[in-house]
């Protein structure tokens, strides 16, 4: 803190005492100390150690017959005023602080280490990661985002945007998985639980699930709606071919092979038209389709997994 800064702090502070001392006129002596003592030591905090005699001194200066009892109260509360040229070196020190910090590490909460970490990495003080994540997946996460490699990473917001994604994400495997099932008639449906419950016991250290099996099931998910998606693209090929059968060429060729010399062919062709159309199930029409589509998203899964 510089001289102009506590000089002024010091002057900023006899006007809140001089404020005090006339809203407190008709307190007794021992809680307007009190009061007093408290002002003058939340402002001690803001000053350097070795300025802090200076600025006692200053605020002394500006009470001549001031209650010295209540400056008594905040010297013998702040003995730092008087640390040594050692000490204050020590403080300085990045290395001797680091050694400090190992020593109350053990000691310290997992929600005073995440604190910690975040106010280190707000320095400017980290390996690249964020409130102890590794460097490694922190690059990989910036990749993953376009953010810029010495991006800082916000914790809390990253925490917030991963819930969202990975609800969204387990609403739409379950989804996927259910009209697989729907599509190919005794698909397996893994159903809501499955992913969910992969990356719950992954993300709470649950040694019984590892990276590699969060990977695959998040990968099955990815290549079945995927497969998905893109076999929507065969939809209407699935209904041509079953509309192939009332097309006027098949009609045509199948209506010259009937007997009937005495029918004209346009009367022949309408006939064969009302008899195909006529014999058409609805619902075998779309058991073939599906059939169909179910055969696409097979293909396109087992190219994806080679």
């Amino acid at each position: 803190m510089g001289d102009e800064t506590w000089r002024s702090l010091a002057e900023r502070t006899g006007n809140r005492i001089r404020l005090l001392q006339a809203d407190l006129a008709d307190s007794d002596a021992e809680g307007r100390r009190a009061v007093i003592a408290d002002e003058i030591r939340a402002a001690l905090e803001k000053v350097i150690p070795q300025e802090r005699e200076m600025f006692l001194e200053a605020i002394e200066a500006r009470f001549p017959a001031w209650e010295s009892e209540a400056l008594g109260q905040v010297q013998q509360a702040a003995p730092a005023a008087s640390v040594s040229a050692t000490d204050m070196a020590e403080f300085n020190d990045p290395g001797f602080l680091i050694r400090q910090l190992q020593q109350l590490a053990p000691k310290m909460t997992p929600d005073q280490r995440l604190r910690a970490a975040m106010q280190l990495e707000k320095a400017g003080i980290s390996t690249g990661g964020a409130a102890g994540v590794g460097a490694e997946a922190m690059a990989r996460l910036r990749a993953t985002v376009q953010a810029s490699p010495d991006a800082r990473i916000d914790l809390d917001r990253l925490v917030t945007v991963m819930s969202v994604a990975i609800e969204k994400m387990v609403n739409l495997d379950d989804i996927a998985s259910k009209n697989w099932a729907q599509l190919s008639q005794g698909g397996r449906h893994r159903g809501r639980s499955g992913l969910a419950k992969s990356i719950g016991q992954y993300v709470t250290g649950d040694a019984a699930v590892g990276s590699l099996q969060v990977t695959e099931e998040l990968e099955q998910f990815r290549r079945l709606a995927a497969s998905l998606i893109v076999a929507l693209s065969h939809t209407g090929q699935a209904a041509y071919e079953q509309m192939k059968k009332l097309h006027p060429e098949t009609i045509q060729t199948a209506a010259a092979a009937e007997k009937g010399l005495l029918l004209g062919n346009e009367v022949k062709c309408w006939r064969k038209y009302r008899e195909v159309a006529e014999s058409i199930d609805p619902a075998a029409v779309e058991a073939e389709v599906l059939r169909m589509l179910a055969g696409f998203v097979n293909d396109l899964m087992s190219r994806q997994s080679r």
